[in-house]
């Protein structure tokens, strides 16, 4: 009866949005079952597409284009992606009239941003087309766990950047069976609730960020967690070390899967069953990698959509590095893999009541003024003080400050918080920036450098 229930509602939605997800869902299981060459070949084929549109609608595709003298058809051999330009964020922001295209792809366009990881969040426009085609992609690499449609899931999260709760998302939710529990803020009184809540859902599915869940699951204890009876946890948005997969997976009695996504892109690649890696959404996604890529010295991505018309990213620095695993996988799946992925780090910050909070609370709370912060860092130096330093942007004041601390207020209560306003905040070794330090957290969360 859900099974059919669920049919129904994902063909409403379907239809109202003219979605075509189901028709990609069968592509995709299709593509699971051809040969290496075919794949390539496909993908070698789609990835002349996004070219040729932005040539013909994307201003600064089409100027880039014509300067290297070059003709979408000339990358039909990849190796010459490397003669574009990176496509950074930086680029997307100063140079976004001329990234737009003239006209839109058909269909319904969304507005989208991303959690500002890095400190500094970015706007982008993502077709109704390309959705469909994400929302397939997450559906297959479930079904690779025998999770059908219709199965309960549990979401613990906090994601107030697209719906959130709309009275849309709990209708869906509802008649879904999914359960969204907020991960922001934390606390003994919230985790009590949700221990019972999903002992009595009794959801088949749990996807959560790896801190939040092993913070979550030390609180409960091991017998409370099986209590829940979960059979399968999608871990994303965070980097997952191999001793907090091995103790959530004792702590649930349930394999833990690695779900490396990002807002540009959705699921990028997912773990395979076998552990022998992630596999890449080849069908949806073409990645290179800077310099050559080895586990002593993973490469930074450059990704290229071959969906996305609303906003073309092409040849795109998400900022995280990889290692891409060698050899076919033990799956029979042709689709690519990555060995590791090198994403960030995310530190909680646990306030003396012992409320436990997300890093993307902070990445929301800093954009609460627009413009006004370029990049920022959060350092918890102590369990009752935060250090708050800000790289400011044009739309810097007091004022704006003061609307920052008064959303930070909101769940980090009496913490003391000093702020600093730097010309730039340094970086790690990698390049990279964490934007929340914090050793309190870190100790309740057990994170490993």
């Amino acid at each position: 009866m859900r099974e059919t229930l669920v049919e129904l509602v994902d063909g409403a939605i379907a239809l109202a949005g003219r979605r075509r997800y189901r028709r990609y869902l069968a592509d995709y299981r299709a593509m699971e079952r051809w040969d290496p060459e075919r794949v390539r070949a496909l993908r070698v084929a789609r990835l002349v597409e996004p070219l040729r549109w932005a040539r013909d609608e994307v201003p600064y595709w089409g100027e880039t284009l014509r300067t290297l003298g070059a003709e979408p058809e000339d990358f039909r051999d990849p190796a010459r992606l490397a003669e574009l330009p990176v496509t950074t964020k930086d680029l997307l922001r100063e140079q976004a009239d001329r990234l737009r295209p003239r006209h839109d792809p058909p269909g319904r366009i969304q507005t989208r941003s991303t959690g500002g990881s890095t400190g500094r969040n970015l706007v982008f426009r993502v077709d109704i087309d390309t959705l469909d085609r994400r929302r397939a992609a997450g559906r297959l690499t479930e079904s690779w766990d025998g999770v059908r449609l219709g199965t309960r899931s549990a979401s613990l999260w906090s994601s107030p950047l697209d719906t959130g709760q709309s009275w849309k998302g709990r209708l869906f939710d509802r008649l879904t069976g999914s359960m969204f529990l907020s991960a922001w803020g934390v606390g003994e009184a919230e985790l009590a609730s949700y221990a019972e809540r999903l002992e009595r859902f009794r959801p088949v599915t749990l996807t959560s960020y790896p801190s939040v869940l092993l913070a979550f699951g030390r609180a409960l204890g091991r017998a409370r967690c099986r209590a829940i009876g979960v059979r399968v946890i999608y871990l994303s948005a965070e980097a997952l070390y191999e001793p907090v997969r091995a103790e959530l997976e004792e702590l649930f009695g349930a394999p833990v899967r690695n779900r490396y996504a990002s807002r540009e892109f959705g699921l990028i690649a997912s773990d395979c069953p076998s552990g022998a890696g992630l596999h890449v959404i080849d069908p949806r996604l073409w990645i290179e990698w800077t310099g050559n890529a080895t586990d002593d010295e993973p490469g930074e991505m450059l990704i290229t959509d071959l969906d996305n018309r609303a906003t073309p990213f092409i040849r795109y620095a998400i900022e995280d590095a990889s290692v891409p695993a060698e050899g076919p996988c033990p799956c029979g799946r042709p689709w690519a893999r990555l060995a590791r992925v090198d994403g960030r780090a995310f530190d909680l910050v646990v306030t003396p009541g012992g409320r436990m909070i997300s890093g993307t609370f902070f990445t929301i709370a800093m954009r609460v003024v627009e413009d006004a912060v370029r990049q920022f860092q959060i350092i918890q130096d102590r369990p009752d003080h935060l250090r708050v330093v800000v790289e400011p942007g044009p739309a810097w004041s007091d004022e704006a400050w003061a609307r920052i601390e008064q959303r930070l207020r909101s769940r980090v209560g009496t913490m003391s918080i000093d702020r600093e306003v730097v010309e730039e905040i340094p970086r790690l070794p990698s390049g990279k920036r964490r934007f929340v330090v914090s050793e309190v957290g870190r100790a309740v969360a057990g994170q490993a450098e």
